[in-house]
């Protein structure tokens, strides 16, 4: 008796143990990722300019994220109609592409490279917040 309760409670042990190993992981996922020091959508190390700036560039886009938002709502009623306009989704989409490329042209004018999707992109091509703001 007093062997199956020892060997019970060691199992339980090491079933705590691993599954809080599990919990924690290795370490890879989401969040911050390269170029998170010195972009300017985190609050990184930037300068003063740079930060004005970017809030410059932020509401300059802001009608455009607007506009996004609205194609985005009129998209999802597109698509519950039934029977679907497969037509109307197809100009919403394109409409949709054309204000991407916009604010994308608008990061790129004033310097923030990929910083219209979201995505921090310093040089090395790779992103820094992952999907984190994506339009």
């Amino acid at each position: 008796m007093k062997r199956s309760i020892i060997t019970v409670l060691a199992f339980a042990l090491v079933t705590v143990v691993s599954a809080g190993a599990f919990a924690f992981g290795p370490g890879h996922g989401r969040g911050m990722g390269i170029g998170y020091e010195a972009c300017p959508m985190t609050g990184g190390t930037v300068t003063p300019e740079q930060s004005q700036k970017f809030a410059k560039f932020q509401s300059d886009i802001l009608p455009l994220k607007q506009k996004m938002l609205q194609l985005r709502t009129e998209l999802m009623t597109l698509r519950a109609q039934t029977p679907t306009d497969w037509n109307a989704i197809s100009a919403n989409r394109k409409e949709m592409v054309d204000v991407r490329m916009e604010i994308q042209k608008k990061a790129a004018q004033g310097g923030f490279l990929g910083a219209g999707c979201g995505a921090c992109r310093h040089g090395s091509g790779r992103l820094g917040m992952g999907r984190m703001g994506r339009l």
